[in-house]
């Protein structure tokens, strides 16, 4: 039976709690919570345990502080990774759901957590790369690329695939993983021109291509952080997406001076997808994202779900106020209908959030101020990047303002 917060569990031993709450921080920062609801969350889950703890989370760890002032105890967890795990999220959102309510102790909590930690991936390596291609090729169509444009980025999302598959059990190559990405997109995308006679234009291939690589999820949970005021993490965050958006450029570039070395003539323009395409390249996206973000069987319907109301909410947004705001009209239904849908169905409020925004981000408005900068167009350049921060902002807004009119459940 659920504990009344007016009157706590007994509160657990320390050392059980300081164990409890410092595996459930990391394992939460490592699979897609933001700082401002990982320490919301935890902060919850200790005053209905009867703890007194403090939480600081930064991208790379988290602090933990469990005990009363003159008898303290700190861990702190490292945070290697940040990869939205929509599946692995609602089952610790149930154990941290569990815990506080005293339907288990935090014992079986942590048991439960190291359960969930070693689950094997649901998804493999090949469909995994499958996706990245199959994610590059419909993007072309939002891009307004062609067929040839759609045949190029697939084989770039192909490789890009395959090399994360590689990086992900490989370390050393993880750390260049963006550089190695751009330099293969740049001279296959120079090649695809040459053997299509200028057919495929590289640009729009380059952009789909790396499209999943680009961290434009990344920068508007950072912009997220920084609005919350949680500004070490979300200026950590922010740091971390421009290093990776200079690392990507930087491989472009690379490869654009080798691919330069190809005999490439400018062919005719290739005709683009129709408009009424780009319904059927959303469908075709939504399914490789529910791959991408780890989505269990039966939460595959919200994340097509909230993909459509993100797209179709900022398509109108954009006709009628404007792209910037078109971008804030479509986070605010997907926010507002995600803190709907995790009321309604007890679940995390990220199931539709992360794959319902993923499709407004600026990562590709970024990719071109970086692009822009390479090739010394600095005004241009700056205008981009100025343009990228306005559109992730537009997003947290939205967010923030369906927070407000349709209040989440709980913190996750």
């Amino acid at each position: 039976m659920p504990a009344n917060p007016d009157n706590p569990t007994p509160p657990p031993d320390t050392r059980d709690a300081l164990l409890f709450l410092t595996r459930m921080a990391g394992a939460l920062g490592a699979h897609g919570a933001a700082a401002h609801r990982l320490e919301d969350a935890l902060s919850a889950c200790a005053r209905r345990l009867g703890v007194h703890a403090e939480f600081f989370a930064t991208p790379t760890g988290v602090f933990v502080t469990v005990g009363d002032l003159d008898n303290q105890r700190t861990r702190i967890t490292p945070i290697e990774s940040f990869e939205v795990n929509i599946e692995k999220l609602t089952l610790l959102d149930r154990t941290l759901t569990d815990t506080a309510e005293g339907a288990i102790d935090v014992r079986e909590g942590l048991a439960q957590i190291e359960r969930i930690l070693a689950a094997p991936p649901r998804f493999g390596p090949v469909v995994t790369t499958a996706s990245f291609a199959a994610i590059s090729a419909s993007a072309t169509v939002f891009f307004k690329g062609s067929v040839a444009d759609a045949a190029t980025a697939g084989v770039i999302g192909l490789v890009v695939g395959a090399l994360a598959s590689f990086a992900s059990r490989d370390r050393s190559l993880a750390r260049v993983l963006e550089f190695v990405s751009g330099a293969a997109a740049a001279i296959i995308a120079t090649f695809a021109a040459l053997i299509t006679g200028g057919a495929a234009d590289p640009a729009t291939a380059m952009l789909a291509g790396l499209i999943v690589l680009v961290p434009g999820l990344t920068l508007t949970t950072a912009v997220n952080e920084l609005a919350t005021r949680h500004l070490v993490s979300g200026s950590a965050r922010l740091m971390g997406a421009l290093i990776v958006f200079v690392m990507i450029g930087f491989g472009v570039a690379v490869g654009l001076r080798i691919g330069a070395l190809l005999p490439v003539e400018p062919g005719a323009v290739a005709a683009h997808f129709p408009d009424w395409f780009d319904p059927v390249a959303l469908l075709i996206t939504a399914f490789p994202l529910v791959v991408l973000f780890r989505t269990g069987p039966n939460q595959i319907l919200w994340v097509l779900l909230a993909a459509l109301i993100g797209y179709s909410g900022a398509r109108l947004g954009a006709i009628t106020l404007g792209p910037g705001l078109g971008a804030c009209i479509g986070a605010f239904l997907v926010g507002a209908t995600s803190n709907a849908c995790a009321r309604i169905l007890n679940r995390p409020a990220a199931v539709m959030t992360a794959p319902g925004i993923l499709l407004l981000v600026p990562g590709s408005i970024g990719f071109r101020s970086v692009a822009s900068l390479l090739n010394h167009d600095v005004i241009a350049g700056v205008e981009t990047a100025f343009g990228m921060l306005m559109v992730a902002a537009a997003i947290v807004t939205g967010l923030l303002l369906a927070n407000v009119v349709v209040p989440p459940r709980r913190a996750l």
